[in-house]
């Protein structure tokens, strides 16, 4: 119980669909006095597909967002939340280098009396943590050690603060979306059977099954995937299941197309429910790109990963939910930047994939579940307060 019943306000630039279950879950925790701020996405952005209306149990107030260069500086005037429901025991905010904003609602939220908690990656996907020589990583880590709590989605990039923020101070909560439906899903299809799902979806039984999930764009590595799949299918007959949409997708089509490549299929986006057969009748995930949620996703159902240590397509580093990734066991991370290397790799996982499976599965059910997450985020707040 929390004998302090003044509201918690969560303050991020956008609300993207994966979001609503944890907050619906750290309204529970907090017996309702959750309250939601957030704005819309930029109107040319792809993050525009992530983020879905909803019903929430929660407060929620929609706050201005404004984008400068693209989405490179973002300004969100806060003050109206404060006017509606009052100071807050403590606020949860995202925490992003591009708010110029930010620094003024953590010192607003201080004159309050509000714990303060920063929730987020703590460093940059396209170099290394570097404070000492980067602005903007000195700005984070400025921030950092002002707050009275930093959430981390993982245990690395945790470590990357700890030689500078207290250890009281520094909490984990395991980045990941509610995967207890998707537990749920593949228990269902399972009990089908694979070859079964295979047959109604149309899918070579004997075969191997690979899929991509996520957005169509250059960053993931869409180039790679098509170059490495041509490697693959000049051995074997396979198939290649392509969720998701974005920019990129015309490009790649045409590609399949004028290369004669066999096997592709595009699927465009999916609901959850829709990826499920898709998901469960594969047998690995191939993302030459940068690693997100998409693992998450993948291990729900059994499904290894195979991507580059270090992502093509223009990013430096993948994503923190890279961490879940641990080469040969749940997955491999190949080293090189060919498409060659990413052959070898696909091509090592299929030569063991039940071990792959089931160790990915076992991962998810273990460390990946939303209880576990909001877990770590009421722990830092309580700690704030």
């Amino acid at each position: 119980m929390l004998s302090d019943c003044r509201p918690v306000y969560y303050f991020g630039r956008m609300l993207l669909w994966y979001r609503i279950p944890v907050l619906e879950r750290l309204n529970e925790r907090f017996e309702g006095r959750l309250v939601v701020c957030a704005g819309d996405p930029p109107g040319a952005s792809s993050l525009g597909n992530l983020v879905r209306e909803s019903m929430p149990g929660y407060k929620r107030i929609s706050l201005r967002n404004h984008w400068f260069f693209g989405e490179k500086i973002h300004a969100q005037p806060f003050r109206r939340a404060f006017e509606k429901h009052g100071a807050p025991a403590a606020i949860l905010v995202e925490e992003s280098p591009r708010s110029v904003t930010l620094p003024f609602l953590l010192r607003y939220a201080k004159s309050l009396g509000a714990g303060r908690v920063l929730w987020g990656h703590f460093s940059s996907n396209r170099r290394a943590f570097d404070p000492k020589r980067n602005l903007q990583d000195k700005y984070r880590l400025a921030l950092a050690k002002e707050v009275e709590a930093c959430v981390c989605y993982t245990e690395g990039r945790a470590n990357l603060l700890r030689p500078f923020v207290p250890e009281r101070n520094l909490f984990v909560a395991r980045n990941t979306m509610d995967i207890g439906p998707m537990f749920a899903q593949r228990d269902a299809l399972a009990a089908e059977g694979k070859t079964a799902v295979r047959r109604r979806l149309s899918i070579p039984l004997e075969a191997p099954v690979l899929v991509y999930i996520g957005r169509l764009i250059r960053e993931k590595g869409t180039d790679m995937l098509l170059d490495a799949w041509d490697l693959l299918t000049k051995e074997t007959s396979a198939s290649l299941l392509i969720i998701g949409d974005g920019p990129e997708r015309a490009a790649m089509e045409a590609e399949v197309s004028s290369r004669s490549l066999q096997g592709v299929r595009f699927l465009g986006t999916l609901l959850r429910e829709e990826a499920a057969p898709w998901l469960y009748a594969s047998d690995l995930m191939l993302m030459p790109g940068y690693l997100g949620l998409a693992v998450n996703h993948a291990f729900a159902f059994g499904v290894p990963v195979v991507s580059l240590r270090h992502p093509a397509g223009g990013e430096k580093f993948h994503s923190p939910e890279v961490e879940y990734v641990h080469s040969g066991e749940t997955g491999l991370l190949c080293s090189g930047d060919s498409s060659e290397a990413l052959a070898a790799g696909v091509r090592e996982v299929l030569a063991d994939r039940e071990r792959y499976s089931a160790n990915a599965l076992a991962y998810a059910r273990e460390h990946l579940t939303l209880d576990r997450m909001v877990g770590g985020l009421e722990s830092a707040i309580r700690h704030a307060i």
